[in-house]
């Protein structure tokens, strides 16, 4: 096992907020998780204690981690159970009182964490805050936005609903509602928001707080036609009573998709994160593709 040294001390601010704990697990994405890396410890929110949880990587991620030094909280490289092992892992490591993970691919806008507190603040009876996506390709380019619905609550729908690399929780919530299912390799999310909602309320704040990546290597991509789809089933058999009727499945998707169309017009302008290259556009016919960034 290769660990790096607890640090990260000058990734806190004491005082000024919450402790806000990010958890990225990752094997074999040193393509991507510099990128990552950057767009956590950039954050215009001081108070952010970073954990990276490793499987073994063989392609160079260990290098990567090491030269990020300190700036990490915490870092290992062995072997673990799989993905939700290892955020659950980090999530037991973590101290902050709001948690969130972030995919090894993904990115936060550089004001994510700073918009999440405050949606705290505004919301304190909330123990789930989530915001918009913007959705980018392996070359960094944006494709489209994805404008949540302004109200989510206890309902199979959350599967589409909430976009998981916008997604805050408090601690109280997570550890009230058990926290991760280490034994799901696919829809991780779904089933912990599911028991959060539960229990929780979930709160929309404006913005867009982070960037999925799609690529063919992605999990999201490769795995919902074979995992996915039972684990989507077995959440809602456990959660909801069992699958929503087809209609009301199709009709909650495409409502929600129409809204977050019309939405776009109106959504505050997003923020690209400083990860070395600058940001692009894709191009459909000739046309920029409409995106929140105007």
């Amino acid at each position: 096992m290769s660990a790096g040294r607890r640090g990260g001390e000058a990734n806190r601010a004491p005082g000024d907020g919450p402790l806000v704990s990010i958890v990225t697990a990752s094997y074999n994405q040193a393509r991507f998780i510099p990128k990552t890396i950057r767009s956590v410890l950039q954050q215009t929110y001081p108070n952010i204690e970073y954990i990276v949880m490793d499987g073994g990587s063989t392609d160079g991620t260990v290098g990567i981690l090491e030269s990020f030094g300190d700036r990490i909280s915490y870092w290992q490289s062995a072997k673990d159970g799989g993905f939700a092992d290892a955020i659950a892992a980090g999530f037991r490591r973590s101290t902050g009182s709001i948690l969130a993970w972030l995919n090894s691919d993904d990115l936060l806008a550089p004001d994510a964490v700073e918009r999440a507190v405050e949606a705290f603040r505004r919301r304190t009876d909330a123990g789930l805050v989530y915001g918009n996506r913007v959705c980018i390709d392996e070359q960094d380019t944006v494709l489209y936005a994805k404008v949540s619905v302004p109200w989510a609550w206890h309902t199979p729908l959350l599967s589409f609903l909430l976009s998981q690399e916008t997604c805050f929780w408090t601690r109280a919530a997570y550890e009230d509602c058990g926290g991760l299912d280490a034994g799901m390799k696919f829809a991780i999310d779904y089933d912990l928001f599911s028991r959060i909602s539960r229990k929780h309320r979930l709160a929309y704040a404006p913005g867009v707080w982070g960037y999925f990546r799609k690529h063919t290597d992605s999990k999201t991509m490769s795995q919902y036609r074979t995992v996915g789809k039972k684990e989507v089933r077995l959440v809602q058999e456990r959660y909801y009573q069992g699958p929503p009727s087809r209609a009301w499945w199709l009709g909650g998707l495409f409502a929600s998709r129409m809204y977050g169309l019309a939405a776009s017009w109106a959504a505050p302008r997003a923020q690209w994160p400083d990860i070395g290259v600058p940001r692009k556009r894709a191009t459909w016919r000739g046309l920029k593709t409409l995106t929140v960034f105007g």
